[in-house]
């Protein structure tokens, strides 16, 4: 890996625990202003202030943050997108929207792109992302493949062999960090890290029924041997979205179980 690449992966996984907790406020190019996402800048100041060590946002959001950001904390620049909840073909696709170049200009530290598996886009979505890896080298910024099994295959998208497959896939075309479902259990997810040539994180998905739900979500992937969490609506949704991120890091960090940090949610 070239010294420009490390130097940049740095910003995303903490070179003490070569973990991240990364927020997510990206959700605006496909469902808009949603709750807890009005102002996606606030939650980056949340971010920053929580102790996050990156977060994922579009290109709109890191310009309107830049004065923020500003060095203070990693950035994974979206690449894709193009397909919103008005969109009435409801198949998982996204489509390159932006160049790694442009991005590259904007100071980001990575850049992520969709790997849909098993859908009928596969193809098309796969050659993208290995196309952005190879740009994302000669740039010397790191890649996260945010890789998703299809949801209409006979087994739930976030099963073991599923996720492991699209892990390995996204790892086998380059990425440096994988994000992808938590499969459910330390024991099923942890083959799935130990199958990837990549670092592999968990995604937080739609909110979960209670914020103890996703501390211990972030508590099993640890303990799977897991590069830590991608958290979007399971933070800025949350009642106490700072309390939230300072919890994650102590138990992403600072190997902290669920029980201890629950109650600075209090």
């Amino acid at each position: 890996m070239d010294a420009g690449k490390t130097l940049h992966l740095g910003r995303i996984l903490r070179p003490s625990t070569h973990r991240t907790v990364v927020i997510a406020v990206d959700h605006g190019n496909f469902a808009g202003p949603i709750r807890g996402l009005e102002d996606p800048v606030q939650v980056i100041k949340l971010a920053i202030e929580g102790g996050a060590d990156a977060v994922l946002a579009n290109p709109g959001t890191i310009r309107k943050a830049a004065d923020e950001i500003a060095g203070r904390i990693g950035v994974i620049g979206r690449i894709d997108g193009a397909h919103t909840i008005l969109n009435p073909d409801k198949a998982q696709h996204a489509a390159i929207t932006g160049t790694v170049e442009s991005l590259a200009a904007m100071g980001v530290d990575a850049v992520v792109a969709m790997g849909f598996v098993g859908t009928k886009h596969e193809t098309e979505s796969l050659s993208g992302l290995g196309l952005v890896a190879s740009e994302c080298r000669t740039r010397g910024l790191a890649l996260v493949a945010e890789m998703l099994p299809s949801n209409d295959l006979p087994k739930p998208a976030h099963s073991e062999e599923y996720v492991a497959l699209a892990s390995r896939l996204g790892s086998e075309l380059g990425a440096d960090l994988i994000k992808t479902l938590y499969t459910g259990s330390v024991g099923s997810f942890r083959s799935v890290t130990k199958g990837s040539l990549s670092p592999v994180a968990v995604a937080g998905g739609p909110k979960m029924e209670c914020d103890a739900d996703a501390l211990r979500v972030a508590e099993e992937v640890v303990r799977a041997d897991g590069a830590g969490v991608v958290f979007g609506r399971n933070v800025w949704q949350s009642k106490n979205p700072l309390s939230m991120i300072r919890a994650l890091v102590k138990i992403v960090h600072g190997q902290k179980s669920a029980a201890e940090v629950a109650s600075e949610l209090r």
